[in-house]
C-alpha cells in the first residue's frame, strides 16, 4: 500500500488494530500518517484491510447472489460487489456500468465510493475507537 492511495478517513491497520488516517505529514524526509491527535506513524507501518464478507456487512452491503463461482453483495441503491471463487479471479471488484474495478482493500472501497458520491461510506457500527483484528 503506497501512502499515495491514502485519503482522510480511510481505515487501515497498524500494530494490529484498526485505525483511522486522520492526516498525514512530511518528517525527516518521509512520509507519516497521523492515525489520532497525538501520533504519526511511517506509512511504511501501515497495512491495507483486506474485503471480506464481514466487511461488507458492516459497510452496509447485503449478500444476494451465491453460486459455486460467485458471491455478490450489493448496497442498496447503490452498487454491486462481486467475490469471483474461482482461481482466476476475472468477474471480481467493485462493478460499476458493467465494468468491473479491481479492489482488494478496504481503503480502495472508501476511495472509489467517495469519489462517485462526495460521500464517506459509512461503517455500520462504531469505529471511532481503535478496533483490535482478530
Amino acid at each position: 500500500m503506497e501512502a499515495t492511495e491514502l485519503r482522510l478517513n480511510n481505515l487501515v491497520i497498524y500494530e494490529d488494530e484498526i485505525v483511522p488516517v486522520i492526516g498525514m505529514e512530511n518528517k525527516n524526509n518521509g512520509l507519516f500518517v497521523k492515525i489520532d491527535p497525538y501520533t504519526a506513524v511511517d506509512q511504511r507501518k501501515l497495512k491495507p484491510i483486506a474485503l471480506t464478507a464481514e466487511w461488507f456487512s458492516k459497510l452496509g452491503f447485503k449478500e444476494v447472489y451465491r453460486s459455486s463461482t460467485r458471491v455478490r453483495f450489493d448496497l442498496p441503491n447503490f452498487c454491486r460487489y462481486d467475490f469471483d471463487l474461482s482461481s482466476n479471479k476475472i468477474l471480481e471488484g467493485f462493478l460499476f456500468f458493467g465494468n468491473y474495478i479491481k479492489c482488494t482493500h478496504l481503503h480502495q472501497l472508501q476511495n472509489i465510493y467517495f469519489t462517485l458520491t462526495g460521500e464517506e461510506l459509512k461503517v455500520a457500527h462504531d469505529i471511532t475507537q481503535k478496533e483490535i483484528v482478530a
